[in-house]
């Protein structure tokens, strides 16, 4: 099968139940890629730009320098933009005069290829879902530490460094509101939560560093830079737009600010880390979805962060929202969830913890024993004796 055409296909298959106007758009690429029209000037040229490139990152970035071009209200893209959540209120349905929207969508693209063109080979896929700052804020709800240094692993512009700042409201799968964690105002983030979670602390710890490294971190220097940020968010969700300017008005006052570094992972992470000025605070490494990006090499994170984090006398943990390629993904509630992981380096002894499974975006989790494990050996004594209780309790009357 055509490889470009697969990766429009599996993107269309993703966002299917997400969001219908990407899934949709995904999908006429890919039926216009595998009809595979020699004539077919837009395959051609499509063809002709994702040559030597990330075929991944050529499907995240066409779309992304279209709805760029869209939220910069170009005059050439007036109807297309009316399908577009994030420029129209409300959009035009995707199925309004059949056909219509294939013929605007083929149009825009061919219209826009130059710029286009610039955009997918100048420009890296930025990682910004704002609500994948659960992923680090949660399990630290479970833990007794009052203070914590945090370094994100593919941060692109750091926003997720904020998340304590930011509001996230838990659900049960029946609705029932479970309970909130974070400080900013809702509403912000909802997660639909399967499963039991163990007690939360009321206040976050005070975060004492906010570090990030990406290959290429995105400095938001200017609405320019604010614009391609933004072109990054699926266009279904203009929630999410709202929760993207929320986030850079979080960062833009952080307290302590936010601090960017160039970094190539996996492999100059070691360095990096190497480099870190001694500290008694635990750290807390997270990353959400970045070794798709680097899948041959991605075992070479885990191994490097081992290394270093054994030899630290400070806690040091490391939480994932990442796909499982070691056999585990076969229990995933989803195919494409990640396994929400943790792995704690402490005196000598490493843990590790899978808590349970999670949509990449942070929307549902279904939440496994590994939680309870990983809040009672994090919690104070007290707490975890508590815990420990209550899980007999349980099992008791079950």
């Amino acid at each position: 099968m055509n490889t470009l055409q697969t990766h429009f296909q599996r993107q269309a298959e993703f966002a299917a139940d997400y969001a219908p106007l990407y899934a949709h758009l995904f999908g006429l690429i890919a039926n216009w890629l595998a009809e595979d029209d020699p004539d077919d000037e837009l395959v051609a040229w499509l063809r002709e730009t994702a040559d030597g490139q990330n075929l991944l990152h050529v499907s995240l970035l066409l779309m992304a320098g279209l709805h760029r071009a869209v939220l910069a209200g170009e005059p050439i893209l007036r109807e297309l933009a009316e399908y577009y959540a994030t420029a129209a209120h409300p959009p035009r349905p995707i199925d309004d005069e059949p056909g219509r929207l294939a013929q605007l969508f083929r149009a825009a693209i061919l219209a826009q290829r130059d710029p286009l063109r610039q955009f997918m080979h100048h420009n890296m896929v930025q990682t910004n879902e704002t609500a994948r700052g659960l992923a680090w804020l949660l399990p630290l709800s479970f833990t007794h530490w009052p203070a914590v240094e945090l370094l994100d692993l593919g941060a692109s512009a750091g926003l997720n460094l904020v998340a304590e700042q930011r509001h996230f409201r838990l659900f049960t799968a029946a609705g029932t509101h479970l309970r909130d964690v974070g400080l900013g105002h809702p509403p912000q983030f909802s997660t639909t939560c399967h499963g039991d979670l163990p007690p939360t602390r009321p206040y976050p710890p005070t975060i004492h560093q906010r570090t990030g490294v990406d290959l290429s971190p995105f400095v938001l220097d200017g609405r320019e830079a604010t614009l391609t940020l933004m072109s990054f968010i699926w266009a279904d969700q203009p929630q999410r737009l709202e929760r993207l300017r929320e986030a850079t008005t979080a960062a833009a006052t952080a307290v302590p600010p936010i601090t960017l570094h160039p970094v190539t992972l996996p492999d100059g992470l070691p360095a990096f880390l190497e480099a870190l000025p001694a500290s008694d605070t635990p750290l807390v490494i997270y990353n959400t979805y970045i070794t798709a990006y680097f899948r041959e090499t991605a075992a070479e994170l885990g191994a490097n962060i081992g290394r270093w984090a054994s030899q630290q006398p400070r806690p040091v943990l490391w939480l994932q929202w990442e796909p499982l390629r070691d056999g585990r993904q076969i229990a995933s509630p989803h195919p494409d969830w990640c396994g929400w992981t943790a792995d704690l380096w402490h005196n000598g002894q490493h843990h590790h913890w899978l808590l349970g499974w999670v949509h990449p975006h942070g929307t549902e989790a279904h939440f496994g024993q590994g939680t309870a494990e990983f809040a009672t050996f994090c919690a104070p004594k007290e707490v975890s004796l508590v815990i420990c209780h209550l899980s007999l309790v349980k099992f008791t009357y079950s």
